[in-house]
C-alpha cells in the first residue's frame, strides 16, 4: 500500500472540509469528538501542559486537571474548524459579543482602537462577528512568511497559510507580518481596528519586555501593544472569549484603556491580571500553557515553580 504524501492531513484535507459543510452545531460536535484521538498523537505536549497546570494550581485534583486537558484539546479541534466557518452566515449563530458598543462609539468619535488579548479561547472568531457589524479588523502576525521558517509539518504549514488567507478575507483589514515596516499599521488604524495579541517575547529580544505579576509569580511580556498605541494615540480594547459549549462562543470586551493614563508596566500588568482572571475561570482555554516557561520571568521572588509553563 503506497504511503500518503507528506502534505496530506486527515484533519485538514478530509475531516474539517467535510464538517464545514454541516450546520455549525453538528460540525463542532464532530470536531469535539475527534479531540481525544488527535490528543493521543501529542503525548509529549500533553505531559508538558499537565505539568504546568498542576504546578500553577497545586490544589487542583487529578480529575480537575484531566477536565482542563479535555477542554484544551477540544478547543484545539474546534478552533481549527473555525477556519471553515469564518464566513458562515449568520455568524451570530456561532459568536456573540458583549461590550463592543463602546468600541463602536469610540470609532464614531474618530478614535483609533487597538484590540488585544492573551491567546485565550477561539479569539479569531471575534473578528468575523465584528465584520458582520460592519467593522473591519487587521492584525500583526508572526505567521505568513513565504518560507516555512518554523519547520512545521508540510500539511500544517499549508493549513496555516490557508487559515491566514481565510482570516484576511473574513476580517477585511490588512494583515502585517511582525518585523516588517510598521508605517502601514499607523495608517490602517484610521480605517480599521487592529489586533495585536500579546505573546511570548522572542528569546533574543531583551529590550521592550516588562515584568508583571501572574499567578503567584511573574512573567515577562513584550510591551509593543502599549508602545504602538501610545505613539499612534490609539485606545486599547482588551477582549477575551468565553465558551458556551457546542461550538458557540462570546467575545467579551473589557473597558477601553487610554495608554496616556498608564506607564507600560502598569498597563501590561492590567492586561495580565485580566488574562489571569479568565484562566482561573477556565484553565483549559489558554493556548500558551506549553509556552509558559518562555514567559516566566527569571526574577520571581516566590512561586517560581508554581507557574512554569501553562
Amino acid at each position: 500500500m503506497p504511503l500518503r504524501p507528506d502534505d496530506f492531513s486527515l484533519r485538514y484535507n478530509l475531516l474539517f472540509p467535510l464538517y464545514g459543510r454541516l450546520p455549525p452545531s453538528a460540525g463542532y460536535a464532530l470536531a469535539a469528538q475527534q479531540a481525544a484521538f488527535f490528543r493521543r498523537k501529542k503525548q509529549d505536549e500533553e505531559a508538558l501542559i499537565r505539568t504546568q497546570m498542576q504546578s500553577a494550581f497545586p490544589q487542583a485534583s487529578a480529575m480537575q486537571v484531566e477536565g482542563w486537558l479535555s477542554d484544551y484539546y477540544r478547543m484545539v479541534e474546534q478552533e481549527a474548524l473555525d477556519t471553515w466557518y469564518l464566513q458562515h452566515q449568520p455568524i451570530q449563530k456561532i459568536v456573540e459579543m458583549e461590550g463592543f458598543a463602546a468600541i463602536e462609539r469610540a470609532r464614531k468619535q474618530g478614535k483609533r482602537v487597538m484590540l488585544t488579548g492573551g491567546h485565550f479561547g477561539r479569539f479569531w472568531m471575534a473578528g468575523a462577528a465584528m465584520r458582520a457589524r460592519g467593522v473591519t479588523t487587521g492584525t500583526i502576525t508572526r505567521d505568513g512568511g513565504n518560507a516555512n521558517v518554523h519547520g512545521l509539518h508540510p500539511a500544517e504549514y499549508r493549513y496555516r497559510l490557508f487559515k491566514l488567507q481565510r482570516l484576511q478575507r473574513a476580517l477585511g483589514g490588512p494583515f502585517l507580518v511582525e518585523g516588517d515596516e510598521l508605517r502601514p499599521l499607523y495608517r490602517a488604524l484610521n480605517d480599521h481596528l487592529i489586533a495585536l495579541i500579546f505573546d511570548v517575547p522572542y528569546i533574543e529580544a531583551h529590550k521592550g519586555r516588562v515584568t508583571v505579576n501572574f499567578i503567584s509569580g511573574t512573567i515577562d511580556l513584550p510591551a509593543g501593544i502599549y508602545r504602538i498605541a501610545k505613539k499612534t494615540k490609539a485606545w486599547i480594547a482588551p477582549f477575551f472569549m468565553r465558551d458556551f459549549g457546542g461550538g458557540r462562543v462570546c467575545a467579551e470586551f473589557a473597558a477601553l484603556l487610554d495608554p496616556d493614563d498608564y506607564d507600560e508596566t502598569a498597563l501590561m500588568g492590567m492586561l495580565a491580571s485580566q488574562l489571569e482572571q479568565r484562566i482561573r475561570e477556565n484553565p483549559g482555554h489558554w493556548w500558551l500553557w506549553p509556552a509558559l516557561p518562555l514567559l516566566r520571568s527569571n526574577k520571581n521572588d516566590s512561586g517560581d515553580s508554581q507557574l512554569t509553563g501553562r
